[in-house]
């Protein structure tokens, strides 16, 4: 009874609105929208970093808000399989594409798109990934970029200064294999991924290592760990200073498909797994040894491999360009697009 004359003493000192009902009141006046403060939802009061999401696409590269999903702008690109790599310290973002005259690298400005440097390798040929990464790379510890290019019937790796694009050196010439290279911490590395070969290369000497399988994916960490792995889920490690490959048997009773390209490096500690398992939805499972599990199902497993920045894993699955939550697997669609899509890069910026 208290709790009841509480309640009435409560609306009669709102003058008792909430009491009277009338179905001829007139309704409550509107605000305009000038009264209403703009919001930029690109903010997200600072739930996270605004991150960029560069996908390539059929003559462009595209440039996507993480928090609003946005396109922020568009890179044009001419004929062959465009090549992104990000500097996100310096703001750039680098794209290699085939022209009529030969592969030519140039870097915008990732906060705005604004071209500044451009540097064209004459009659040299990209070397098609199946996605938009794998053969175009940054290494922060000394600021340069690499690029693996195909001239007649032989392969190499073009240096070019990071920032003025000029040509540095030719770190590996006449090639006879490789289909993705990586760098960091001041090492080069060349992947022959069908004969599960690793050709090592930094100022202090190379070597060449064998997994003694096929590999579908490679990735190194910032402090130059290597981590690549198989279809059958065999991984295979290469920390800095070890004389031979490791092999990790965690995904082997698993059940799972790695995924083409589906290996990230997650900072220096760890890597991110994508692989295709009998799922209705994404999963993450947590393993041991700094590794996370991203497990796909068959009908939406990505196509072009997985980048991270976290909180997220960022991919694409058919027309779509995807993200993922890597503690909590929610899964999101950032856009479509009418034509297929593959993951370039990914930027805090």
């Amino acid at each position: 009874m208290r709790l009841v004359l509480a309640l009435v003493v409560a609306i009669a000192a709102c003058g008792g609105e909430a009491a009277r009902s009338s179905p001829t009141a007139s309704p409550a006046p509107q605000a305009t929208s000038s009264a209403i403060p703009s919001i930029d939802v690109s903010d997200m009061m600072g739930a996270f970093p605004p991150t960029t999401y560069f996908v390539v696409r059929p003559g462009n590269v595209t440039a996507l808000a993480l928090l609003n999903h946005a396109t922020k702008y568009t890179i044009p690109t001419e004929a062959g399989e465009a090549q992104v790599a990000t500097a996100t310290e310096a703001g750039r973002v680098y794209v290699l594409d085939q022209t009529r005259e030969g592969a030519r690298l140039r870097w915008f400005e990732i906060a705005s798109g604004a071209e500044r440097r451009s540097q064209l390798v004459a009659g040299a040929n990209l070397v098609a990934t199946g996605s938009g990464h794998g053969t175009l790379a940054f290494d922060s510890s000394n600021g340069e970029v690499f690029a693996l290019l195909r001239q007649g019937s032989s392969m190499a790796i073009e240096e070019f200064e990071g920032f003025t694009l000029s040509p540095v050196k030719r770190r590996s010439g006449d090639l006879r294999c490789g289909e993705r290279i990586l760098a960091s911490a001041g090492r080069v590395v060349l992947a022959c991924l069908g004969e599960g070969g690793v050709v090592l290369d930094t100022a202090a000497g190379g070597g060449k290592f064998s997994a003694q399988a096929p590999l579908v994916s490679i990735a190194m960490s910032a402090n130059g760990t290597l981590m690549a792995g198989s279809a059958d889920g065999r991984l295979f490690r290469l920390a800095p200073g070890a004389t031979a490959l490791e092999t990790i048997e965690i995904l082997r009773g698993e059940g799972v498909r790695l995924i083409a390209d589906g290996i990230a490096a997650q900072a220096d500690c760890c890597f991110v797994i994508a692989a295709v398992d009998r799922v209705a939805n994404p999963q993450i499972t947590i393993l041991r040894g700094g590794l996370t599990l991203v497990r796909f199902p068959e009908s939406s497993a990505p196509s072009g491999g997985i980048l991270v920045q976290p909180p997220f894993a960022y991919y694409a699955v058919g027309k779509e360009a995807r993200h993922i939550d890597l503690q909590q697997g929610f899964a999101e669609v950032m856009a479509g697009f009418s034509e297929g899509v593959l993951p370039g890069a990914v930027a805090d910026r």
